[in-house]
């Protein structure tokens, strides 16, 4: 995942919670998730 692809995947979930789709721990939750698979992947092509 890229960086560009990150930002469309945060700004979709935050589109999400605006529009109330999602509460705030699914919206934290699935946060982290983005954030914790980004940093993975980006710490494994070092």
């Amino acid at each position: 995942m890229d960086r560009a692809e990150l930002k469309s995947q945060i700004d979709e979930l935050m589109r999400q919670y605006s529009d109330e789709e999602i509460d705030g721990d699914t919206y934290s939750q699935k946060m982290m998730e983005l954030t914790s698979s980004f940093q993975n992947e980006d710490q494994a092509e070092y």
